[in-house]
């Protein structure tokens, strides 16, 4: 893997967006460039799970993470600098029965300003965690339910996980007979933790807590046994997040863990920062911190670098295949689009000049390969605009720039590159 730059991505981003935000209206010129328009803002869904450690930690995570929780009642004192410089939300967790209502009550009335949320209890139904029936859990579940009340917290559910307690396996049999014991609307989501290895499993077992008509929290999730590269863990990360952003139903989700009692580089690879001091992101750290937001808001310019990895919207198949991203090879860049299969799409907001001539894209492919380029309505209809046909550079690491002719009509719109051929890799795009 090559040494990405010195620079923070946070301190990038901030120098691209003050150019790329510009006032250019559609009669304007277009500032042609080489600059990257990185100018997405954060996700409100992306967090983790994870007891924060040093300054050096918020500083490589805190531009993408916009949530936390340690699965306790508050955080070091310390700590709270870190946390506004990067409007880092800590969620508080009543863990089991032992947790301190003056800690967590006290916390609320320090960050009164902000909408709260307490974490019920831990994995009741494994042996190791909570260790609670629901029946245990519900005799002193009205002791959570007040202290959210009483501090306008939007409570959520106990977090369930395939478990270890007898007759009690399955997270949701544990919580449809726990609601059977407790009121349900005091409850305003399901927290769930899934460790499977593949996408298609972790995201179709998420789907069964859709039975409870509840926002979805995927308070803990990574790939766990049998996942033996960080390639693999990639994978399963870009897979998982591109699906968790699109799902109306996930309101927020954290991966285990940026670093715990693991080998950094080690099965299963789910470390996000390693253990040298000064820590550094990993590889997959990179792709957590740099890939796409999903950013509704976001509106590319003409005339500058629109990175390929920072999509609006993406496809996501019946088996959770998506466009896979990975840590660019190319000279410059962070992300690429690292093989964009056959009829796999990505959309872009952009605000097209009059004037434009041009579609530059940056690529490889190791064999002949094309992408169509699509204009979107607001149903999500497509009205094909231009085929770009993209010879083999001999490849996976042969980067070459093509620019065709292209003259697509003013206006702000959302562009969709879909691939009709082959399977190309890309770094970067834009019309001038």
């Amino acid at each position: 893997m090559k040494q990405l730059s010195s620079i923070s991505f946070f301190s990038l981003l901030l120098m691209l967006s003050m150019t790329a935000c510009n006032s250019n209206t559609p009669d304007a010129p277009i500032d042609d460039s080489n600059d990257y328009a990185y100018i997405q803002g954060k996700s409100a869904k992306r967090g983790v799970s994870f007891n924060w450690q040093m300054d050096a930690d918020f500083d490589l995570l805190g531009p993408a993470v916009s949530w936390s929780y340690n699965w306790a009642n508050t955080y070091a004192s310390n700590q709270e600098t870190k946390y506004q410089q990067y409007g880092i939300h800590y969620v508080p967790m009543c863990w089991n029965n032992s947790y301190s209502a003056a800690n967590i009550s006290a916390y609320y009335a320090a960050h009164a300003s902000q909408q709260n949320y307490l974490l019920g209890y831990n994995e009741p139904n494994l042996t190791d965690q909570a260790n609670m029936t629901p029946t245990q859990a519900a005799e002193k579940w009205g002791d959570v339910v007040a202290l959210a009340k009483n501090n306008n917290a939007r409570l959520i559910s106990p977090a369930m996980n395939w478990g270890t307690l007898p007759g009690y396996s399955n997270g949701v049999q544990w919580l449809q007979e726990f609601f059977t014991k407790v009121n349900s609307n005091d409850i305003s989501g399901i927290a769930v933790h899934i460790y499977m290895n593949t996408a298609k499993g972790t995201l179709s077992d998420l789907q069964r807590y859709k039975v409870f008509g509840k926002p979805l929290w995927l308070t803990e999730f990574c790939a766990w046994d049998g996942t033996s590269t960080s390639a693999a863990q990639c994978q399963f990360m870009c897979q998982c997040i591109n699906a968790l952003e699109q799902d109306k139903d996930l309101e927020r989700y954290a991966w285990f863990i940026p670093r715990g009692g693991y080998a950094t580089e080690a099965e299963p690879f789910m470390s996000l920062l390693t253990k040298t001091n000064p820590p550094a992101l990993t590889e997959r750290g990179v792709l957590f911190v740099n890939m796409s937001t999903f950013d509704p808001k976001a509106v590319y310019p003409c005339g500058k670098r629109i990175p390929a990895e920072h999509y609006r919207a993406c496809s996501v198949d019946e088996n959770y295949s998506s466009p896979l991203v990975a840590v660019c090879t190319d000279i410059n860049g962070v992300l690429q689009i690292d093989g964009l299969a056959l009829n796999q799409w990505m959309d872009y907001r952009i605000e097209v000049l009059k004037g434009v001539k041009h579609f530059n894209i940056r690529y490889t492919a190791t064999r002949d390969s094309e992408i169509t380029i699509y204009r979107m309505d607001e149903s999500g209809n497509e009205t094909a605009l231009k085929t770009v046909e993209l010879p083999t550079t001999g490849s996976k690491t042969a980067w070459a720039t093509l620019a065709v002719d292209f003259t697509p009509e003013a206006g702000t719109q959302v562009l969709r590159l879909k691939c009709t051929k082959g399977l190309p890799r890309i770094n970067w795009f834009k019309l001038n």
